[in-house]
């Protein structure tokens, strides 16, 4: 996959049509600089192209830091508010633009691909079209962002959107790489290697094994389908309590956010009407809010748990005798003796020496273990006497029980300090109030600005009051939540041991025996691949960073764990913290790491890096350039700035360029594409 032609339209910063001619000379020469300063124009590029790829993906909305719950598809695309201005170039939008967009055009092994996403916007709404035009195929369109259309699943087959991390990436934020092992990290990892293959495979094996055995009309087939059905609904309601519980979420965020602005209001007219007063006030009634929260958490905490017990003192001296009982009672220590000797009895007999001579032959051995044991039986007790009534408890339990139910029947401390936290937890609300009563003493304010405060102070307790009901409505739906998960959970287990009971019939028990059988094979095979993969990640992580790290030798190696984890060693393979290595180190290992996923992966796609040489010392930034970047791929694409890429630094990357664009931005919403770099 070689990028040929890139042309952004009226998106980020670039207005009008701007156009990129990437094509390669086809003489060895992999690396074009797209030059410019801070904020003319390379992040847009590089989120461009991510854009196109991959529509409005999380990421590229996640990207975007606001104290707001995260942007709507159409928000991000279109803007809200003065938080975010949105991608569709303002400048463009300004001058009655109705169109926006990106096209790439690239080479592949099978020929050339034309994909174009622009949005039209209709009614302050952003309407999509994403076509791709093969010239080995028919034409493919999908539109308003379908993420199940074809145009996305032909851009998916050559690069799909969890491992394009790995290829398109700000080098500034890739140190994240070297700093955990987060789970979706490690997906992606799986993906790039080719393992999601197998996956997907497996899934559509389980799918005809379901089909396999319900075609083989065993016994238990109709109860398998019914628990089906049920636990289908069960799902269909577990989903349906997600999105109101996201409902719910977002207007707790939205109404907290509001409260908070109201505060602001409200801080400010309290300082003004209460000048020096203010300060003291607010650090008095955080004080009180603190002990209030501290009181009324430990009491919560030991009196949900222990009340239903020390509060029934009766009940608790009642039990405390019964089991008292139980445990001294002498009738119980024989019963404990007699078990010991019926159970240590037989095989002390006939096999502690000294043994008989001659020896007994084996059927003698057994008539007399057969006699000694219907001996023994009639002098056991009733099976009645040993496990009902007052001595089915071990004495072990029993004296626990008594321990534990003695000190509930006579804890008064407790009991006491429980009162004392109830008359504390009165004392500190009826203090609070008092303190929130003065804060909101605003008589010595103009007339006009009294009333302002009122109406603020009087929404904010509306608005207080309506966050403590959807709380309480969120809670309410965690405990329905949590009976649906259990009940579905129990469904899902009486539908196992259903299926473990199925007996296949005909040719659907031929294919379901083998499925279950294919189905071994690809998890084993999928572990001796993961394992070999593992290997080849570890020595190629270990090899690249070597040829990039040589300032120092903090990290002697790099340990690749089964599931892709990767952990750092000293020398005596001592281990090196996360948070003892520096950004720039991390940010040569997240390097280092990429190259070699690349290079076993065996991917071929163009690099793209935005600051490609952030936070690297001078050292480190040369061996980037003679090392890495010459060989990172057929085609690199570089958006540094001069700061970055100085005059000597330039000459060592040279031999490999075979482009390069300035980007020039005075007017911050205009980026300009002139041909040619700094230098």
């Amino acid at each position: 996959m070689i990028l040929e032609h890139l042309r952004i339209h009226n998106l980020f910063s670039y207005c009008g049509p701007c156009d990129f001619d990437l094509t390669p000379p086809g003489d060895g020469r992999n690396v074009a600089l797209i030059w410019g300063r801070n904020g003319y124009g390379k992040t847009s590029f590089l989120n461009s192209l991510k854009l196109l790829l991959t529509g409005v993906s999380n990421e590229l909305r996640e990207g975007v830091q606001t104290e707001r719950p995260r942007f709507g598809r159409n928000e991000y695309l279109l803007g809200r508010g003065d938080e975010w201005i949105g991608v569709f170039n303002q400048r463009a939008r300004a001058a009655g633009e109705h169109t926006f967009g990106v096209t790439l055009n690239w080479r592949e092994k099978e020929g050339a691909v034309q994909v174009e996403r622009t949005w039209t916007m209709e009614d302050e709404e952003a309407i999509e079209t994403l076509r791709v035009t093969p010239s080995f195929g028919a034409p493919l369109e999908d539109k308003g962002g379908n993420l199940e259309g074809e145009a996305r699943a032909f851009i998916q087959a050559r690069l799909p959107e969890a491992v394009m991390p790995f290829f398109i990436y700000d080098a500034e934020k890739v140190q994240q790489i070297a700093e955990a092992n987060r789970e979706g990290q490690l997906r992606q990892i799986e993906q790039l290697l080719d393992l999601a293959d197998i996956d997907l495979v497996n899934d559509y094996l389980g799918r005809n094994l379901a089909h396999w055995r319900r075609d083989s009309k065993d016994t238990s087939q109709h109860k398998i389908n019914s628990l089906g059905f049920d636990i289908q609904a069960l799902e269909e309601r577990v989903a349906g309590l997600a999105a109101e519980r996201q409902d719910l979420q977002d207007q707790i965020e939205k109404t907290d956010y509001e409260i908070k602005r109201l505060d602001v209001a409200l801080q400010a007219r309290r300082q003004s009407a209460l000048q020096s007063e203010e300060s003291k006030l607010a650090g008095k009634r955080d004080g009180v809010v603190a002990a209030l929260e501290e009181t009324v958490q430990r009491f919560f905490d030991d009196f949900t748990r222990d009340a239903p017990l020390l509060l029934h003192t009766r009940l608790m001296g009642i039990a405390a005798r019964e089991l008292e009982k139980i445990a001294s009672h002498p009738n119980r220590r024989l019963r404990d003796e007699l078990e010991r000797v019926f159970s240590a009895l037989p095989e002390r007999l006939f096999s502690d020496p000294p043994l008989p001579v001659p020896p007994l032959n084996q059927d003698q051995d057994d008539f007399l273990r057969r006699k000694l044991t219907r001996v023994l039986d009639s002098y056991r007790p009733d099976t009645a006497d040993l496990t009902e009534g007052l001595f089915h408890l071990p004495p072990s339990k029993a004296d626990a029980l008594f321990r534990m139910v003695d000190d509930y029947a006579q804890d008064d401390h407790r009991r006491s300090q429980w009162s004392r936290d109830l008359i504390q937890i009165r004392k500190l609300k009826t203090e609070l109030a008092e303190i929130e009563r003065k804060r909101n003493d605003v008589a010595n304010l103009a007339p006009e600005e009294r009333r302002l405060f009122e109406e603020r102070l009087a929404e904010k307790e509306r608005l207080t009051d309506e966050l403590a009901k959807l709380n309480q409505q969120l809670g309410g739906l965690d405990g329905r939540e949590r009976n649906l998960n259990r009940d579905l959970g129990q469904k899902r287990e009486t539908k196992r041991q259903e299926e473990r009971k199925a007996v296949s019939a005909g040719t659907a028990r031929d294919k379901l025996i083998l499925g279950q059988r294919l189905q071994s094979a690809l998890a084993a095979y999928r572990g001796m691949l993961k394992a070999r993969r593992r290997e080849d990640i570890e020595k190629a992580f270990n090899d690249r960073f070597a040829e990039l790290m040589t300032s120092h030798s903090q990290i002697r190696h790099i340990q690749v764990k089964d599931d892709f984890s990767w952990h750092y060693l000293a020398d005596q393979e001592v281990p090196v913290g996360m948070s003892n290595i520096s950004a720039g180190m991390k940010q040569l290992v997240a390097q280092a790491l990429l190259w070699a996923l690349k290079n076993v992966s065996g991917k071929e796609a163009p690099v793209v890096v935005d600051t490609p040489l952030a936070r690297f010392d001078r050292g480190h930034q040369e061996n980037i350039i003679t090392r890495y970047y010459p060989h990172a791929g057929a085609q690199v694409i570089m958006l540094p700035t001069d700061a970055e890429l100085d005059l000597e630094k330039y000459a060592l990357l040279k031999p490999h360029i075979y482009r390069e664009y300035r980007l020039d931005n005075q007017d911050g919403d205009r980026t300009h594409v002139l041909s040619g770099g700094y230098y």
